[in-house]
């Protein structure tokens, strides 16, 4: 009986230990039209943003963020893209709730919907 007490009482400090990760606003599968969510085309309208922790896949490239930081909810990325030729990328990212506005090498900022 001991024995339980002992064991459930070092399973609680490594679930009490262990810090909680959370999830990024911007991970995730964005589109600017909802019939892009499942397609992959050649362009901002036709093609899926999909965000991991650690990459970045829209039509521009695919790319693995380097730096990272925020300024507020705003996410600024420095990303190493690779497509036809390896690039570093300045990406922004800035989710609330639904929508996201995206900014991808400086080009006009995007509009962006989460994907269902």
């Amino acid at each position: 009986m001991r024995r339980r007490w002992v064991l459930a009482a070092c399973a609680a400090s490594v679930l009490t230990a262990a810090p909680a990760q959370a999830v990024e606003p911007f991970v995730g599968r964005w589109a600017i039209n909802p019939t892009a969510c499942t397609s992959f085309g050649d362009s901002a309208a036709t093609t899926p943003l999909i965000a991991t922790d650690t990459n970045l896949r829209w039509f521009a490239g695919s790319c693995r963020i380097g730096k990272m930081y925020k300024l507020g909810q705003v996410v600024y990325i420095q990303a190493r893209c690779f497509g036809d030729a390896a690039a570093d990328v300045p990406i922004t990212l800035d989710a609330r709730g639904d929508r996201m506005r995206v900014t991808w090498n400086n080009a006009k900022t995007e509009e962006l919907r989460r994907c269902k």
